[in-house]
């Protein structure tokens, strides 16, 4: 049987590219999410402190899921994309417990 898997994406946004971040990330890598089921759960913004500036959960259906999101041509296409407008990206895969998880 299936457990869903929680997948946790952190970074920080380069300084000027803010706009540009906020519009990739809905358009490019949450369509990029969303073909493969992904399901947000919640979204952190560190307002102080020494953690990451952006930080996002949301739910796949299982850990194969998640290996075929990650090995994509769609998920390498994006990460592409991304690498200009963020600083210090980093997926996570977790167990499910709770809704906050880092």
């Amino acid at each position: 049987m299936s457990r869903p898997i929680k997948l946790i994406i952190s970074y920080d946004m380069k300084p000027g590219r803010e706009e540009a971040c906020h519009q990739y990330m809905v358009q490019e890598l949450g369509a990029t999410l969303s073909a493969f089921g992904f399901q947000f759960t919640d979204a952190w913004y560190t307002a102080w402190g020494n953690g990451p500036q952006i930080m996002g959960c949301g739910l796949l259906e299982d850990i194969e899921v998640a290996r075929e999101l990650l090995q994509s041509e769609l998920w390498k296409e994006a990460m592409e994309g991304l690498r200009p407008l963020v600083n210090d990206f980093s997926v996570r895969l977790v167990e499910p417990a709770g809704t906050f998880q880092i």
